[in-house]
């Protein structure tokens, strides 16, 4: 028998941010890993937050669900916003992650480079992403 070598998208965001919590928790071996207030409350850019076992300051996660039919893509605009907002959380990061269902997209994984390398040599938080979706 043939195993998948991908699973569907979350139907919803609120899934999709537990299991961004659930994954990221068991990679930076971190029981205390948190969802970011609730529905509705400014967050700061992050939906997810931890310590990373060796680690000694936090870690964020904006996740972003997009869904399966319409192929919506993650946007320039949103990373820009996002960033901006997460210069706010405190205590401040050290590593920011996106997580999304997006499909991969060479422009998205440009910009975040750039900004990534924009961020160490200004002393912020680094920026990261990741592709959850089933063409990573």
């Amino acid at each position: 028998m043939k195993i998948s070598q991908s699973l569907p998208r979350p139907e919803n965001w609120q899934d999709f941010e537990s299991l961004c919590k659930k994954l990221w928790g068991e990679i930076w071996s971190c029981t205390e890993i948190k969802k970011n207030g609730r529905s509705g409350q400014n967050q700061a850019g992050i939906d997810v937050y931890g310590i990373p076992k060796g680690e000694t300051s936090y870690f964020g996660i904006q996740c972003k669900g997009k869904d399966e039919y319409t192929n919506k893509q993650l946007l320039e605009k949103e990373i820009h916003e996002e960033i901006e907002k997460a210069k706010s959380f405190e205590p401040s990061l050290k590593k920011m992650y996106f997580a999304t269902t997006a499909v991969k997209d060479v422009v998205i994984e440009t910009l975040i480079r750039k900004k990534n390398i924009e961020h160490i040599k200004n002393g912020l938080f680094e920026v990261h992403l990741v592709f959850m979706g089933r063409y990573y």
